[in-house]
């Protein structure tokens, strides 16, 4: 009997160093040696369980397009059915629920978009996924806002969003998470004028 298969146990590790590298050092520095280098395996192994580059890539956004979208939709399902502002900034603005290395690695992926179609349309109907939830969101506590003040408002919390946790390598994240929810606070604000 043969012994078992480690593929799946390898790819794992392999993901998971990507994932860090990625954060770190964005797409086009996270070479395959300093991949093996992060998940402990020689760069043939990393090659052997998954592939080439490209493969790689697009493990790593299938994985982390897969985890937005279950954490985000298990966000949305926790959000009341009106008066829903408040806790979507809390959400979104929370140091519990902050994770600076997934925001890096989508950035990453998003810089990286620029240079790979097949990347941009991914990147882009997650974004838009994004935005539109934010928009449907808002609309619940502003009926009557107009459509394009609704698109703007949600474009510029997910911005800030963005640009919060971007900071983390310069340690200034904490710094800035309640004025960038103030911000936002004061976005929405701007829809009790129209």
């Amino acid at each position: 009997m043969g012994r078992p298969s480690k593929k799946a146990e390898r790819t794992e590790e392999i993901l998971q160093a990507f994932y860090r590298c990625v954060a770190r050092y964005g797409i086009e520095g996270s070479t395959l040696e300093r991949i093996a280098e992060e998940s402990g395996l020689k760069r043939s192994l990393v090659r052997h369980f998954v592939g080439n580059r490209d493969e790689l890539i697009a493990l790593l956004v299938d994985r982390v397009v897969e985890q937005s979208d279950q954490q985000w939709s298990a966000f949305m399902e926790s959000l009341p059915g009106a008066q829903v502002s408040a806790p979507l900034l809390d959400g979104l603005f929370c140091a519990q629920y902050s994770d600076a290395e997934y925001i890096l690695v989508i950035e990453s992926l998003i810089f990286a978009a620029g240079r790979d179609d097949a990347l941009r349309q991914r990147m882009q109907q997650w974004m838009q996924r994004f935005t539109d939830d934010v928009v449907m969101l808002l609309q619940r506590d502003y009926p009557t806002s107009p459509a394009d003040n609704l698109e703007a408002v949600s474009f510029g919390i997910i911005s800030i969003y963005f640009n919060l946790d971007s900071l983390a390598p310069l340690g200034m994240n904490q710094q800035y998470r309640q004025p960038a929810r103030t911000a936002a606070q004061r976005l929405i604000e701007s829809l009790e004028k129209t």
